[in-house]
């Protein structure tokens, strides 16, 4: 039996919605195809490692009707040239006709559309795919896997709508916790690409950036990033590896999103985890690294401006069907007596927040001397509580080594007493009603 005999289709938006309704719609067939969704726009490599592709058909849905999107689609269409490709809007796309052609798009499905519709468009594309085949034996995928067998990594994303919220603080200390489980390779990247923050917190002199990176790329003498990772990303005390921002904000500029996705992409072939540090503009670039994001970590703070940000932010992330499922939120410096109580805009966010931290001087301290509060003052609340609203996110067999927040001060956690050796090792008025808060919202 040949794959197309028993053919897949792969559904690649941001929802699940068409993937669901392409699988009822197909169930009718004589030989129903099997239908994988991969929401994760961005890049569909870790499907051909889950779903054994290559695909006969890929149906890209209004998530990509972006010149960005098309720009990925080609690259897909590149790795994969046999494979039928629709592309289904449901509103006016930002190419042209041409455009679309160029990319390698075979047929234009335009929603909403009929049942009919859309299962004629699939037999078509399934009937072009059948004439392409490619013998069993070829090395040809949707994607083409860097890693070979090689499981990909998780790519968690820390976020916010307003500045000074901590995410270089939270990027940081989850490195630090990911990269304390026995035989785990952890990278943080530094996303803010004009005034990215993670080398001066960690007190790191970078010699390579992310733009040394692709613009080594690009020259003939420059190499391939994967065999030079150890040339271009600086080690913080041997724990975790970071890709630093530029050096020169203007060279953010020259950074697109393709080539952010083909960095993440390329740690998460060599990494279990990349961790990345994004700025406060939903920029393009860091849509990239949601589109590759097993996560959202988005931060916030208690005041109003960051509150409302907050809530425009999540709004945002809706209309690019971004799960809320892949979402959690942290609530961070928080203090008594400033006239909003966690209570209140806990309100307004019903699906809470996964981490409320404190204030603490800790924090402040543990940046000025570069090193992650996890590793300076690992004993303290702030300490134990993020390392305790993170610990969802561990492998099953580390969550045990994660104590609850409410430990006592001798507490038996694992994860405490090894920050704790190795700290001493590298040391030798009235609230505001919900009313108000809601108007600003």
């Amino acid at each position: 039996m040949t794959a197309v005999d028993n053919p897949k289709i792969l559904v690649l938006d941001r929802s699940e919605e068409l993937a669901e309704r392409v699988r009822a719609i197909t169930a009718e067939m004589a030989t129903p195809p099997e239908i994988v969704s991969c929401t994760k726009i961005g890049s569909a490599s870790h499907v051909n490692h889950e779903h054994e592709g290559p695909f006969a058909v890929m149906i890209a849905g209004p998530s990509l009707a972006t010149k960005t999107g098309l720009k990925r689609l080609a690259l897909l269409h590149r790795d994969s040239p046999s494979t039928s490709i629709v592309m289904a809007f449901d509103s006016r796309p930002e190419a042209t006709l041409r455009e679309i052609i160029q990319v390698g798009a075979d047929d234009v499905l335009e929603l909403p559309a009929d049942d009919t519709s859309i299962k004629g468009t699939i037999k078509r594309a399934l009937e072009l795919a059948e004439r392409r085949y490619v013998p069993a034996g070829s090395t040809e995928y949707v994607v083409s896997a860097q890693a070979g067998a090689r499981e990909l990594g998780k790519v968690f994303t820390v976020s916010s709508a307003t500045g000074g919220c901590g995410k270089t603080f939270y990027a940081t200390n989850i490195a630090l916790l990911l990269s304390q489980m026995p035989n785990t390779r952890v990278a943080l990247v530094d996303l803010d690409l004009q005034f990215g923050e993670v080398s001066t917190a960690l007190r790191l002199h970078p010699t390579f950036t992310i733009y040394d990176v692709l613009k080594a790329e690009e020259s003939e003498e420059g190499g391939d990033f994967a065999s030079h990772l150890g040339e271009y990303l600086v080690e913080f005390e041997g724990r975790f590896s970071v890709l630093a921002a530029p050096k020169d904000p203007a060279q953010a500029d020259r950074i697109s999103p393709i080539e952010v996705t083909k960095v993440i992409e390329t740690l998460r072939a060599h990494y279990d985890y990349v961790v990345v540090d994004t700025p406060t503009a939903l920029a393009e670039t860091v849509l990239a690294a949601f589109d590759l994001s097993e996560h959202l970590f988005l931060m916030c703070t208690l005041d109003l401006p960051s509150v409302r940000n907050l809530g425009m932010f999540l709004q945002t992330l809706q209309k690019l069907r971004i799960s809320s499922e892949n979402v959690s939120l942290i609530l961070n410096k928080v203090e008594k007596d400033v006239g909003i109580s966690v209570d209140q805009i806990t309100k307004l966010f019903p699906q809470g927040f996964q981490s409320t931290l404190p204030y603490a001087r800790e924090v402040s301290r543990s940046i000025n001397v570069g090193r992650p509060v996890l590793a300076s003052f690992p004993e303290t609340e702030v300490s134990k509580k993020l390392t305790s609203g993170f610990r969802d996110f561990l492998p099953e067999e580390a969550r045990d080594l994660v104590a609850p927040t409410h430990t006592s001060s001798g507490n038996k956690n694992k994860f405490f007493r090894l920050f704790r050796r190795q700290s001493a090792s590298a040391s030798g008025s009235a609230p505001a009603s919900v009313g108000v808060i809601d108007e600003v919202v």
